[in-house]
């Protein structure tokens, strides 16, 4: 789900958006001009999103602000008359107030991903993403292994994620690692929570509407049990695949899925699900809005 907004300037100042739009027809140029005029300015971006812009439906970010920088000299404005319009990024907000809603951890995910000062957030639509978790002999996750697939709905070029260790952990014993589509970028850590975050740099531009597929792993050297594993979906759509793979050593005698409305809530529903030959169990989800799923087991 995309979130949108239209946002006013101080009293006395016009928005960005109205802005743009007075000085884009102050100068006569279509937005395909405009385009290929930041260009030649080493500055690429898409007419879908400059008209996007003057619309006021999405809100360039901070990020941005290069591009919005050539907008002044393409448009022969005077140095500031865009660039001060620039607000925080609203997707950034809209996913701060999604995240504070699924978990009282969200506002650490923020404050890690503020510090990196990470763009991404919100800039991509997660069409599959598939989850492979390998259970030790220790009953501790020994490696998770992520294939996404992404839908820029601006341009982006990185991807942010989160992890977070079981209580008591280190968080400083917990590392990702590029498998394909992808590199590892900067990372933040939150020892009181075991939680981490970790910036995947793309291995490439994507542009809004086009997709990437990527790869990347998770490795815990805590080896402290795990007896559940969640995902917070905080919108709706797309399909997400958890399969579990225990160790011989390791099979638990049951597990069950639960379904959440928060992370701290108590489950809306939980269903029993089985254990395949192998030591493997897996869950599928189609969240038709934001919930938390996750699948817990049992020893005896």
């Amino acid at each position: 789900m995309n979130t949108t907004s239209r946002r006013g300037g101080a009293a006395g100042h016009p928005s960005f958006d109205d802005a743009l739009r007075s000085a884009i027809a102050h100068r006569g140029l279509a937005l395909s001009r405009v385009r290929d005029h930041l260009a030649t300015r080493g500055q690429h971006v898409g007419v879908s999103t400059l008209s996007y812009w003057q619309n006021g439906e999405r809100q360039p970010t901070t990020r941005s602000l290069p591009v919005v920088h050539a907008l002044e000299q393409v448009l022969a404005l005077p140095p500031g008359t865009l660039t001060s319009l620039v607000t925080e990024d609203a997707s950034r907000e809209a996913r701060r107030s999604r995240l504070a809603g699924m978990t009282e951890f969200g506002g650490t995910i923020d404050e890690l991903i503020g510090e990196m000062g990470s763009p991404s957030v919100g800039q991509s639509a997660c069409l599959s993403v598939s989850e492979g978790i390998a259970i030790g002999r220790e009953r501790s996750m020994e490696t998770k292994h992520v294939h996404q697939v992404v839908r820029a709905v601006e341009d982006v070029d990185r991807q942010v994620v989160a992890y977070q260790g079981e209580p008591g952990c280190d968080a400083a014993r917990i590392s990702f690692l590029a498998i394909s589509g992808c590199r590892i970028g900067r990372l933040g850590r939150h020892a009181p929570t075991g939680m981490v975050v970790a910036e995947l740099l793309f291995d490439r531009s994507i542009r809004r509407q086009e997709t990437h597929v990527f790869q990347y792993m998770i490795k815990d050297d805590n080896r402290i049990p795990m007896y559940e594993h969640y995902r917070m979906h905080l919108y709706s759509g797309g399909i997400h695949v958890v399969e579990l793979q225990f160790h011989p050593d390791a099979v638990p005698v049951r597990i069950e899925e639960f379904h959440r409305r928060r992370l701290q809530d108590p489950d809306s529903r939980c269903n029993p699900v089985p254990i395949y030959h192998g030591g493997r169990a897996h869950l599928v989800t189609e969240p038709a809005a934001p919930v938390v799923t996750g699948l817990r087991w049992e020893y005896d």
